[in-house]
């Protein structure tokens, strides 16, 4: 056979088994994103717990992000900000705890900005799924510059004027507690979870391995290459 088809042959054979091992590098990232949404998921739908017994008196929070809740109290309309940078805006209200502490609770979501339907007034039972304060909105400052509206829930800025202690994270209402408010349901955005590192680990390992098949099938052919120039007999002048 041909040098030059042995060295192709050679590049060609590490190319092929690289091709392999990235399919199944794709494979074991799909599976990491896949435990990902299952450890959202499966949080989401855990038992609920008690949100004033996962707060201790310092404000720390158990591991309680992305769950549900369940909370006691009462409303406190006079704190209350829209969240949006577009219709439907999230309606965003403070709840105070029967401990006396407060926490901000998304009601549901209005169409408009006008005549947003008022927080039920009296004791409260309710359930929800607790997050964490929002991100910071690309290209929006902080604070709702006198207009009542957030381009996104961030606890930090309200915290300066609303009520104290206010705990840090929000609860968003399911569907059937914010129609029976008037409100629509709110978008609700679980946080991203870590899944299983060990898939991501191995898609890392098989690309690894895919680089190193490509490089050894290139040293094969140049390996060839140099057996043939070795064998071939020296030319006297």
């Amino acid at each position: 056979m041909p040098l030059r088809a042995k060295q192709t042959l050679a590049v060609l054979a590490g190319c092929l088994v690289a091709g392999v091992m990235v399919m199944l590098g794709l494979w074991q990232m799909h599976s990491y994103e896949e435990s990902t949404r299952d450890v959202s998921a499966e949080r989401a739908a855990s038992p609920s717990v008690d949100l004033a017994g996962s707060v201790t008196d310092s404000g720390v929070i158990d591991d309680i992000y992305g769950r549900r809740v369940t909370l006691s109290g009462q409303y406190v309309p006079q704190y209350q900000v829209l969240v949006g940078a577009a219709s439907p805006w999230r309606v965003a209200t403070v709840f105070q705890l029967q401990d006396g502490r407060y926490v901000t609770v998304v009601r549901g979501a209005a169409a408009s900005r006008e005549g947003v339907p008022e927080a039920p007034a009296g004791v409260q039972h309710l359930e929800g799924i607790f997050l964490a304060s929002d991100k910071p909105a690309e290209g929006h400052a902080d604070g709702t510059g006198g207009t009542g509206v957030l381009p996104t829930l961030r606890l930090q800025e309200l915290a300066q004027d609303w009520p104290s202690p206010l705990i840090g994270g929000y609860v968003t209402l399911p569907r059937e507690s914010s129609e029976a408010q008037g409100l629509t349901e709110a978008t609700l955005e679980l946080p991203p979870a870590e899944g299983s590192a060990t898939h991501r680990g191995y898609a890392l390992q098989w690309w690894v391995f895919a680089a190193g098949a490509i490089a050894v099938g290139i040293y094969g052919a140049r390996g060839l290459g140099k057996d043939a120039r070795a064998q071939q007999p020296d030319t006297i002048d």
